[in-house]
């Protein structure tokens, strides 16, 4: 058979529709930078509780949970003991004092008498050597003294600061012994606490260079507000101070530590709770800002589409900045006004002509909480403070300890309160 049509031209194929596309028109927004990260309830200082004497334990306050202000009585450990000790060096001392004395009068009349030849020199030198013996004698019974006074004193376990105790490892009547691995129990510091975060080394390398890069502009850094929230979504009423970093990093999981003070004056929050941290600028910047569903990145890096005047599309590699919600903020790349397109972006190609339908960028509206409000005082000033303060409650103590003198009136439950 002959081909039928020999000759007929084959007919046009109908042109495609245009690929239906959204866009969004790349603006300048105004915003207040944010970041979030999981965060840990840490104390700034854990005390295990242990006895420096051995002895029986005669009563004790603890409860777990309870509150002591610091140098309150937690323990009672039995004084007799030690008391005994304290009476027996007194006595060695009442001893040692009278043998000294008796020897140093023999000492000055051998050394009145030896001008005239009424002693030989021997005499004299075993005078001198006896007043000398039972001056060392009695030095060691005054030390033996201090000795006995001290460990006297340490039969009264006081609270090193203030916080909660938990619970007690021994009861009363039970002999703690020395040494012993077993502290009678654990004190914690509740106000102020640190919250832990872990912030990625990169970003923490490029925050101390935008720091840098400010002050060689004279610029201040930005103050930023710092908060909480506690599991369940409640906000912590409070705002937090920074404290410091960590002297290392963290090399196993590429972090750097940063710890934030914050106000905890009814111990709300409990070491080793788990949070979230939040921090905020009180300074708006303005950026441009895209979604980030609009950007994707391959071997080159970050990149979107573009529509040029003709509407067609095309490639536009972008640096990408801090994120905003939904949405990405743009340091390099776009340009006010530039129509990037945010859906059908896997059925587009650079070159192809589109149908535009145009779309409103959301903004992500994440306002500061309501309920917050600072600390009623420099938690910083306040652990600096709290330290000092310590610092001069232990030279009190030493000081205390070093007026008993042989004879005093001694009161152990005074010394180390």
């Amino acid at each position: 058979m002959l081909p039928l049509g020999c000759g007929d031209k084959e007919a046009a194929k109908p042109t495609p529709p245009p690929k239906k596309v959204e866009v969004v028109e790349a603006k300048r927004v105004s915003f207040r930078p944010s970041f979030e990260v999981p965060a840990v309830i840490e104390a700034v200082e854990t005390a295990q509780i242990f006895p420096i004497v051995a002895s029986r334990i005669l009563y004790q306050n603890i409860e777990p949970g309870k509150y002591f202000e610091q140098g309150e009585e937690l323990v009672r450990l039995d004084p007799y003991p030690f008391e005994t000790a304290v009476a027996t060096a007194e006595a060695s001392i009442a001893e040692a004092m009278s043998n000294y004395e008796e020897a140093k009068a023999n000492f000055d009349r051998a050394q009145n008498l030896r001008p005239q030849g009424y002693i030989s020199a021997k005499d004299f030198d075993t005078a001198k050597a006896a007043m000398q013996a039972a001056e060392a004698k009695l030095n060691t019974a005054q030390t033996a003294l201090h000795q006995a006074q001290q460990d006297l004193s340490h039969t009264s376990i006081v609270a090193p600061f203030s916080g909660r105790v938990g619970h007690p490892n021994y009861a009363v009547g039970d002999f703690f012994i020395l040494p012993n691995s077993v502290p009678i129990t654990q004190m914690v510091k509740i106000d102020p606490v640190y919250v832990l975060a872990h912030v990625g080394q990169k970003a923490y390398n490029e925050f101390y260079a935008a720091v840098e890069k400010l002050e060689q502009q004279g610029r201040a850094i930005p103050n930023m507000e710092l908060y909480i929230e506690l599991p369940g979504g409640t906000v912590y009423p409070f705002t937090g101070e920074f404290f410091s970093w960590d002297a290392t990093a963290a090399a196993t999981r590429g972090t750097v530590a940063a710890r934030v003070l914050f106000h905890n004056p009814d111990g709300l929050l409990l070491p080793e709770e788990n949070v979230t941290l939040y921090g905020k600028l009180l300074e708006e910047v303005e950026r441009i800002v895209i979604p980030q569903k609009a950007v994707s990145q391959d071997q080159q890096g970050h990149y979107v589409y573009l529509l040029d005047q003709e509407k067609k599309v095309k490639r536009a590699n972008i640096e990408v900045g801090m994120r905003i919600g939904p949405n990405w903020a743009v340091r390099q790349g776009l340009k006010v006004g530039d129509q990037v397109l945010i859906e059908g972006l896997q059925k587009v190609s650079p070159g192809d002509v589109v149908e535009v339908t145009p779309v409103d960028i959301k903004q992500l509206e994440n306002p500061v909480p309501s309920n917050l409000r600072p600390p009623p005082h420099s938690l910083r000033d306040q652990l600096r403070n709290e330290r000092e303060a310590f610092r001069e409650y232990q030279r009190s103590i030493m000081e205390a300890r070093q007026r008993n003198q042989p004879g005093d009136v001694y009161t152990p439950y005074e010394t180390g309160k």
